[in-house]
């Protein structure tokens, strides 16, 4: 591929930054897009738990119209805070007009409740990523602050594991162990949707250069 596929992202913390990121690699690799083929431009927000400081923040960074026109994806992720993705998405879009040219290049990315979820879903994968002989069991999904960041941490910890971010240096190899993306789906509709609409997204832009599909 002799042109890059440009990545513009606009995410709310670290936790989502090295976790979506990677996520994206796999789904470009899955889709036959080499990594080398990709280049990304990372922006974060400073909305944290504050969905109205991120929309706030996600105006004025739409409003630079110019920011997006060279992308040719636009990844915009914020956790649901039980709230479900659905509407997190919905609010989001309603600030993007039609005639927008970030309209159609636009991707969701919505955890929820929040992205730790989505470190911890595939319990073999993370226990490969991150070197571990035991997975923190977990609900199907359980709305409660700090839930999934609490079980992330604690696990880590349990493990003799002193971990400077988080877990967020751990993702890219808890993405890379996941086998499924596909039953992952299964579990969580956000990370599903997230996915498909990625994969279309790819599939778009290589027709668009007469790539096969």
């Amino acid at each position: 591929m002799v042109d890059k596929i440009r990545i513009l992202y606009y995410l709310e913390d670290r936790a989502q930054e090295d976790f979506i990121t990677s996520l994206v690699k796999r789904v470009a690799v899955d889709e036959q897009i080499a990594e080398k083929d990709l280049k990304h431009n990372i922006r974060s927000a400073r909305g944290g738990q504050n969905i109205r400081v991120f929309i706030n923040d996600f105006k004025e960074f739409i409003k630079d119209r110019m920011t997006g026109t060279e992308s040719n994806i636009i990844i915009v992720s914020v956790d649901g805070n039980c709230e479900g993705h659905t509407d997190r998405i919905n609010k989001l879009k309603r600030h993007i007009k039609e005639n927008h040219p970030f309209k159609e290049k636009v991707v969701y990315a919505v955890p929820d409740p929040h992205i730790e979820r989505w470190y911890l879903m595939d319990q073999k994968a993370f226990k490969v990523g991150v070197g571990i002989d035991k997975a923190p069991e977990l609900p199907q999904y359980k709305c409660d602050k700090n839930y999934y960041k609490d079980i992330l941490h604690r696990t880590l910890k349990e493990s003799g594991i002193n971990s400077l971010l988080g877990g967020a240096e751990y993702a890219e190899r808890i993405v890379n162990n996941m086998e499924d993306l596909y039953s992952l789906g299964k579990q969580d509709e956000g990370f599903k949707e997230f996915v498909d609409r990625l994969k279309t997204t790819f599939r778009t832009i290589k027709r668009v250069r007469g790539l096969s599909v």
